[in-house]
Order: C-alpha cells, then sequence, then structure tokens
C-alpha cells in the first residue's frame, strides 16, 4: 500500500468528508457518492471559498472533494487551507469539477490535491474513486489522464530529454501502482533509503511533486496500463 496501515484504515472509513461545491445539484450528487462509498461519515458541506474555510477551522477531515470553480474565489485556496491546517494533518483531498484541462489539474496538483475526477460521472465510478483511495489508488479521471497523456507527448524532444534508469523505473512502476516505499524496498531488495532517494531523484527529473502525478509519468511511459 501507498499509506500507513493506520492512515487506510481512517481513509477505508472516515469520520468527517468535507464537500465544497456550489452549485445546489451537484452538492446533492457528491453527497450521494460520498455516502454510498462511507456510510457512517459525517459529511460536511460548503457551497463557496468562506464557508469552506470555516468548516476547516472548526473540523478535522480525513477526506475533502472540492470544486475548483466557486463563487468568491477559487478552490485552491480551500486546497492551500488544508494543507495548511493542524486539525487536518492526514487529509486526503480530491478535486471533483468540470474542468478537465491540464491546467487546472496541475495547479491543483501543486497546491496539494491528491486526486482529480470530474463530477459528470456515474455514482459507481466516483464511489470505486473514493473505495480505492485508502488502496493508495489516486482517484484521477480515465478522460483526465489521456488529456494529461497528450500534452506530454505533444512536448516531443522536451519529453524525450527525460531518462529514468532502469532503477528509477522500477521504482515508478510500483509507487504508481500504490505501493508505499517500504513495500517498494521490500519487493526491489533495497533499503526505504535508498528507495526514498530513488523517489526524490524520479520526482526531480520529471518535475514532479505528487504521487497523483507519478501516476500519470508512469503511464505515459508505459510503466503502468491505462486500463
Amino acid at each position: 500500500m501507498s499509506i500507513s496501515d493506520k492512515t487506510a484504515k481512517t481513509l477505508s472509513n472516515p469520520n468527517r468528508v468535507l464537500i465544497v461545491e456550489d452549485n445546489a445539484d451537484s452538492l446533492s450528487w457528491l453527497v450521494k457518492c460520498v455516502n454510498t462509498a462511507f456510510p457512517k461519515a459525517n459529511v460536511v458541506t460548503g457551497i463557496d471559498v468562506s464557508s469552506a474555510l470555516d468548516l476547516v477551522k472548526q473540523y478535522p477531515i480525513d477526506i475533502a472533494l472540492i470544486d475548483l470553480g466557486l463563487p468568491d474565489g477559487s478552490g485552491l485556496q480551500v486546497i492551500h487551507a488544508l494543507r495548511q491546517s493542524t486539525k487536518s494533518k492526514q487529509v486526503y483531498i480530491v478535486v471533483a469539477t468540470i474542468y478537465e484541462d491540464d491546467k487546472h489539474l496541475f495547479s491543483a496538483l501543486k497546491t496539494g490535491a491528491q486526486g482529480y475526477i470530474l463530477k459528470d460521472q456515474d455514482r459507481e465510478k466516483i464511489v470505486s474513486f473514493l473505495h480505492g483511495i485508502a488502496e493508495g489508488i489516486p482517484p484521477i479521471s480515465d478522460k483526465v489522464t489521456k488529456n494529461i497523456i497528450s500534452h506530454f507527448n505533444a512536448k516531443g524532444e522536451a519529453a524525450e530529454d527525460v531518462h529514468l534508469a532502469p532503477r528509477e523505473q522500477d521504482v515508478l512502476k510500483l509507487i504508481a501502482k500504490g505501493f508505499s516505499v517500504s513495500d517498494s524496498a521490500n519487493i526491489l531488495g533495497l533499503t526505504g533509503n535508498t528507495v526514498k532517494g530513488y523517489v526524490k531523484t524520479i520526482y526531480s527529473k520529471l518535475g514532479i511533486g505528487s504521487r497523483a502525478e507519478a501516476t500519470v509519468e508512469a503511464i505515459r511511459l508505459g510503466l503502468v496500463d491505462l486500463d
């Protein structure tokens, strides 16, 4: 797994889930998806940046679903606040949006989001994304992933200049599949510190900073199947 057993237990049965969405129908839809995925979770909702920031200050949040286009600002402000919160140190943040372009995606990931899903998917798919979080699988919609791969492929020679050594490819493949540093080390017969060093080098070479971005890169490089 890509996360500790304690964190995985929390993410498989979260105490509190925050949903930030200004559209009433979309909000109701996401609440139903969360209730289906996590029947015992306490769901708190915000309809704009202001109300969301109040909730972030008030409660410890385990999982957050954040829309980007809000009436009084950007969901990125909420993501940043969650990342700075002392109450929600282990929060798992997923963007739930209509924007499928790479600009919004990369902005969200760099701010601290760990997943990026499109709201126009059926409940079963969204519930599947939410369940996958505890298994270390970054929730990223297929359509978004394909668009990002096309974006990288369009870079041509710039993309080809990035070269990962065979062992770095092995580590990236395992990390992208959801294995933790410790598990990856055991599988590869390496020490945890060695794998951490490889991860740092991989992130530097690829210009990424999160496991979600690593998954996209692994798919682009053919190390992980899209399906």
